[in-house]
């Protein structure tokens, strides 16, 4: 048994390593976030828009799809976060042309599709709240130290309060978690369905194999 543990351990060194390695140089706030929220969700898509969609895209949805999700007719999915650039059955996608991230930011922008998949709610909701100027008065970021991203929620953390800013962060984390996963909700919802059916059904069975056997002497 100490072999096979001590095997064990050996072959879950690297995995151990890995998630060390993968750890940020500061604690990593609770986002708090809710699906549920419809009206955050509906913040959270025109923050974005407003203050992301000049340089990140969300290519794998498109605005009647965030519609239909967030509660918006066609017309105010345009409205609110296409401001009447883009039609409704076009992806969601970045207003900055082509080279300009290369030349402006000296990198590519990445798409924040899968972003909340990737990194983690609280990882989106404490970076947005983790910018702080450096000793020569440069922005810089301390959960992703030396960003090109600039800090584009300077305006509302200047003029918001503490917890206007906290809310406004926390509602573009709740829409980018959607946008990861449009369906989660629903597939939670069916996991309980699920769930509840399997639940009925070993009664029954239990029910079933007790009258099968009722008459069987053992």
């Amino acid at each position: 048994m100490k072999k096979v543990l001590w095997i064990m351990s050996l072959l879950l060194l690297p995995l151990t390593m890995n998630i060390q390695a993968a750890g940020y140089s500061i604690e990593l706030e609770s986002a708090n976030n809710d699906l549920r929220d419809q009206a955050s969700l509906q913040r959270g898509a025109v923050l974005f828009s407003n203050y992301c969609m000049a340089c990140h895209s969300l290519k794998y949805m498109r605005y009647n799809r965030v519609a239909r999700d967030l509660g918006w007719s066609d017309d105010a999915v345009v409205t609110e976060m296409a401001h009447g650039l883009s039609t409704v059955t076009e992806n969601v996608m970045t207003r900055m042309e082509d080279g300009v991230a290369l030349e402006v930011l000296g990198t590519k922008v990445p798409d924040l599709s899968l972003m909340a998949r990737l990194k983690g709610d609280d990882y989106i909701y404490t970076f947005l709240r983790s910018y702080h100027q450096n000793e020569q008065g440069e922005w810089d970021n301390k959960v992703l130290k030396g960003t090109a991203m600039p800090h584009v929620l300077e305006g509302i953390e200047r003029h918001a309060t503490p917890d206007e800013y906290a809310q406004a962060a926390r509602d573009i984390t709740n829409f980018l978690a959607y946008a990861g996963e449009p369906s989660k909700l629903e597939r939670l919802d069916l996991g309980w369905k699920v769930i509840a059916f399997l639940l009925v059904l070993l009664v029954l069975l239990y029910l079933l194999k007790k009258e099968y056997w009722r008459d069987i002497k053992h």
